[in-house]
């Protein structure tokens, strides 16, 4: 049973496989420390095992049957067989500010962790806070109407700020959301060197009627999208009575480098999954959904 702060040279046999595979363990030096944790859990996701990040009989045996399959296919490559994935991006554990039930760090793909942490560096410095609800969504999770199978959520290209943090209480909550035309939200982070500012905040009790707000902000909406994120609409039947959940306020989603009516969410979650992974999975079946067009 290998886990965090175990030592030794069975450590480092587990470190070297994981990175034969892929998942960047960190150094391989026998040290069971935060990346080789986060390395186990990315493989325990892929495999569909119980994702605590530790080593167990369960992990180490679909661990071991992991490389056998993969020295197969180096063997397949050598001999002249090819490979027509494109190249995959690793997921990054990045921190967040804690926030009641939230959490305190969630993993992105890597060029969208690097863009979330420039967010996270200006809203920090300022004296803000970035909570958070979750991002990466597990390829088996199950599908609702509040959860589509085809969300940015699959492909580390989304986060969700923590639902409770904002629209409850505009005179303490860490964010204050305004009303944009067109069912879009503007969030606003409470922060000690923002702007002095007023704003008409909405909250889950008051949907049309908006309350004032004072204090010092930073506009954090327009901060997500320098940096190439998204927001996405509330639902309609948010401002009809519907659940809390059609608010969406708390979602941003990483554009940079999708091609409106080009860019498949096949192309995307092949990006961070092998075929092998996604085959049979909810979110693969809708794998032909192009951006722009019926999808994002």
């Amino acid at each position: 049973m290998l886990k965090l702060n175990s030592r030794g040279e069975a450590v480092r046999t587990l470190q070297e496989n994981l990175a034969l595979l892929g998942y960047r363990p960190g150094p391989t030096d026998g040290v069971f420390g935060e990346k080789t944790e986060d390395a186990v859990i990315l493989f325990q996701e892929a495999e569909g095992l119980y994702a605590d990040g530790i080593a167990g009989p369960q992990t180490l045996h679909a661990l071991d049957q992991a490389l056998r399959n993969h020295i197969l296919e180096m063997r397949g490559l050598a001999e002249g067989s090819s490979d027509s994935s494109p190249q995959r991006l690793p997921f990054v554990r990045v921190p967040a500010d804690p926030y009641r039930d939230g959490y305190d760090r969630f993993f992105l793909r890597e060029d969208v962790a690097s863009a979330y942490l420039q967010v996270r560096e200006q809203v920090v410095e300022a004296g803000g806070r970035l909570t958070s609800s979750g991002a990466r969504r597990a390829l088996s999770a199950r599908v609702s109407p509040s959860r589509s199978a085809t969300s940015f959520h699959y492909t580390g290209r989304a986060l969700d700020l923590h639902v409770g943090s904002g629209m409850e209480r505009p005179a303490r909550d860490p964010f204050v959301v305004t009303r944009d035309d067109d069912r879009y939200w503007r969030v606003y982070a409470r922060a000690p060197g923002g702007e002095d500012m007023e704003l008409e905040a909405f909250t889950y009790a008051n949907r049309r009627r908006p309350r004032r707000a004072q204090g010092k902000f930073l506009d954090l909406t327009a901060l997500f999208e320098q940096a190439g994120f998204a927001r996405i609409r509330a639902r309609k039947s948010f401002f009809d009575g519907g659940t809390w959940l059609g608010a969406e306020w708390w979602h941003f989603q990483y554009e940079d480098g999708l091609v409106p009516e080009v860019t498949t969410f096949g192309d995307e979650l092949l990006r961070v999954y092998d075929r092998d992974t996604l085959e049979g999975t909810p979110p693969w079946r809708f794998r032909d959904r192009v951006f722009k067009v019926n999808w994002g």
